[in-house]
């Protein structure tokens, strides 16, 4: 059963009149959709949303295998997949981010309780949205499922962005500090999109920073991007986080990337997103 977000920060709402004509504009103009929210309770209802998983590399002998972060998609009409920056705009829109995350969180940790290797794979990476970061309940609602999926906690991690947990530190403090005893791990999310700092992570038991697309599409084509890279990579052996490169699309950027000590490496070049059913047999770009 889901509860409306308790929102411990809220953002401005946007004034209704405009908040109208954009959610009209998406759903109607753009997915053909009369009553966004009623389809996407039929999608929450009905199993239309589908997790996909892309594989996440591990650059080191000695760290985890088989990382995977899980992905969303709906199902269309003619079995087109619909990405989630098709409709999260709408769902946000909605005050409906919640209900898909809950819906998210309980089929991944089902799968991966069914997983023959849940108990060895790698860690298994699972975004979350604001509304659900600054709920209480949802963290609540979260540890229930994680204690009851019969595999260690530590086989999931949660992905906050940097800009969440700089706009409402202490919700994300206590999501934190509410799944940590269950062995869970936390990963920050796009960093250094606006600028690199370390100072926000003494208060957050981050495990792994995933760094900003950007910076790691540019990383061969620009000095300054590359010298953050390599700072960043640094940094963080010296503070025992992990560091994840996104957005690698190529062999060249994969071993620049290995060569400054990048622990993990996610992207196209690594490997394609796919059902989470077919993820065993998925190939990967060596």
């Amino acid at each position: 059963m889901s509860h409306a977000p308790v929102r411990l920060q809220p953002p401005p709402p946007a004034p209704p009149g405009e908040s109208a004509v954009y959610l009209r504009a998406i759903t109607e103009d753009i997915l053909g959709w009369s009553d966004p929210g009623k389809r996407l309770r039929e999608a929450l209802a009905g199993d239309d949303f589908l997790l996909f998983a892309q594989r996440i590399r591990p650059l080191k002998s000695g760290i985890e295998p088989d990382c995977c972060e899980i992905l969303l998609r709906l199902r269309e009409e003619e079995d087109n997949m619909l990405p989630p920056g098709g409709f999260f705009p709408v769902a946000e829109a909605l005050n409906m981010l919640e209900d898909i995350d809950r819906w998210v969180v309980a089929r991944a940790l089902a799968w991966r309780a069914l997983s023959a290797n849940a108990a060895t794979d790698g860690f298994c990476s699972i975004n979350l949205s604001t509304d659900s970061i600054c709920n209480p309940s949802f963290a609540g609602y979260v540890r229930s499922r994680v204690g009851a999926a019969g595999f260690p906690g530590r086989r999931i991690c949660f992905e906050i962005t940097e800009a969440d947990t700089l706009a409402h530190p202490a919700a994300a403090r206590a999501f934190m500090a509410t799944l940590k005893p269950l062995g869970c791990r936390f990963a920050m999310d796009n960093f250094g999109s606006v600028k690199v700092s370390f100072a926000h992570l003494k208060d957050l038991p981050v495990d792994f920073l995933k760094i900003d697309g950007s910076i790691v599409q540019n990383i061969l084509k620009n000095p300054g991007d590359l010298a953050r890279a390599r700072a960043i990579s640094l940094t963080c052996q010296r503070l025992g986080v992990r560091t994840i490169a996104g957005n690698v699309e190529s062999p060249e950027v994969l071993a620049r990337l290995q060569e400054i000590g990048f622990d993990y490496a996610q992207g196209f070049g690594i490997a394609q997103p796919c059902s989470i059913e077919t993820l065993g047999q998925a190939e990967t770009t060596s």
